[in-house]
């Protein structure tokens, strides 16, 4: 017997494209040349469904059904964290950060800056190709976390909610690639030191999230949006550990004190990336480092005077 299928489609060939809305969930029409995205690992679900049951009383066993009420989509990846190489100039995953409820300000010739909102939200439209189907995903928004790794690749995973368009036939774009970078490894030559309340530690793992609380209403009138209503930030970091008269993670844990912490990825101007954060210092683990002692702090990051507990800058 003859195949089926001639020629199955490959999940290899896939294309993202995103681009920031001017206006919530109308399509901003993303190109290749101008909006193509260095995805990895990526994770579409096309199509994510609210249901109402209808729990109808049947005279025999079986269920009655349900109801669909409201269709969304779901887009998740990764991409490396590799600022323009151009100071001044935003980074091509700049509008990905803007979904996540950051605003950007572009200094020219000086640094590009994502700090907290807590209202005007960005959105954006993604085109997600598969081998021959394009899905659209209008009215993005969603959760980003950072993982820095000594040796490995730092990287930013975000996850997306989406208002669901039908996927239709559609040829993958031709992409441009310039504007994204070669990433540099967390080593000892392009990662400076994590300065915590004033003492720089040497780290092995850094990790945090922005915890956005992600809504999706779909109500009369029409309201149909999905939405960031809160953040919780979380934050963990391994560092080695020096003798206590220099750092004590015990006394800072005790006292509740917030602290600036600060790390600075890259050593060339274009790509450096600077992280800084006011938090707390909520528990200490002992942990291994190449087998030397160092303390795995749970953080938790605190705004101070509001939109301040994690900031980002391409310098």
């Amino acid at each position: 017997m003859a195949n089926l299928i001639v020629n199955p489609r490959k999940w290899r060939n896939k294309a993202l494209v995103l681009a920031t809305e001017a206006t919530y969930a109308l399509d901003a029409a993303p190109t290749g040349l101008l909006n193509w995205i260095e995805a990895r690992n990526v994770s579409l679900t096309p199509m994510d469904v609210d249901r109402a049951e209808r729990n109808i009383d049947l005279p025999y066993m079986g269920t009655s059904g349900s109801v669909i009420v409201s269709t969304w989509a779901k887009l998740a990846f990764d991409i490396a964290i590799a600022p323009s190489g151009v100071v001044g100039t935003a980074p091509k995953w700049g509008a990905l950060l803007m979904a996540c409820g950051l605003a950007e300000t572009v200094t020219a010739a000086t640094s590009v800056a994502y700090n907290l909102v807590s209202n005007v939200f960005s959105s954006a439209t993604a085109y997600m190709v598969i081998d021959g189907t394009l899905h659209k995903l209008l009215g993005m928004r969603g959760e980003v976390k950072a993982k820095m790794s000594a040796k490995g690749l730092p990287m930013l995973s975000f996850a997306f909610d989406a208002c669901y368009v039908t996927p239709v036939t559609g040829a993958m774009p031709t992409v441009d690639r310039t504007g994204w970078t070669l990433e540099e490894a967390i080593n000892s030559v392009n990662t400076g030191p994590v300065n915590i309340g004033g003492v720089p530690l040497s780290f092995s793992e850094f990790d945090w999230a922005l915890g956005n609380k992600i809504a999706r209403m779909d109500n009369p009138g029409p309201q149909r949006e999905i939405l960031i209503t809160d953040r919780k930030p979380t934050a963990s970091i391994t560092v080695l550990a020096p003798d206590l008269a220099t750092f004590n993670p015990f006394a800072l844990n005790d006292s509740g004190a917030t602290l600036d912490l600060t790390s600075m990825h890259g050593t060339v101007a274009g790509k450096k990336f600077k992280t800084e954060m006011k938090a707390r210092i909520t528990g200490v683990e002992y942990a291994q480092i190449e087998e030397m002692v160092g303390y795995k702090l749970t953080l938790e990051p605190l705004p101070v005077n509001g939109n301040d507990e994690i900031a980002l800058t391409c310098m």
